[in-house]
């Protein structure tokens, strides 16, 4: 299957799952069920990969003399 099509598929059945009640009465109760332990240890995940993705991009990506 081309990349093309394999991306289609996905996107038709997103799609068709946001429509489903189900999906979205899980989605809307969903953040009543995350304990705040792991809210807490999602939040703490969230900012170690956007550190993370700082250090590398800096490492990539040269500073720019007139900023």
């Amino acid at each position: 299957m081309s990349a093309i099509r394999v991306a289609k598929t996905v996107a038709i059945l997103a799609l068709a799952a946001s429509r489903s009640p189900l999906v979205r009465s899980a989605i809307k109760a969903a953040p009543l069920l995350v304990s705040e332990d792991r809210k807490l240890a999602a939040f703490e995940a969230t900012k170690r990969a956007a550190r993370k993705a700082g250090e590398l991009t800096a490492r990539v990506v040269p500073p720019n003399r007139y900023f």
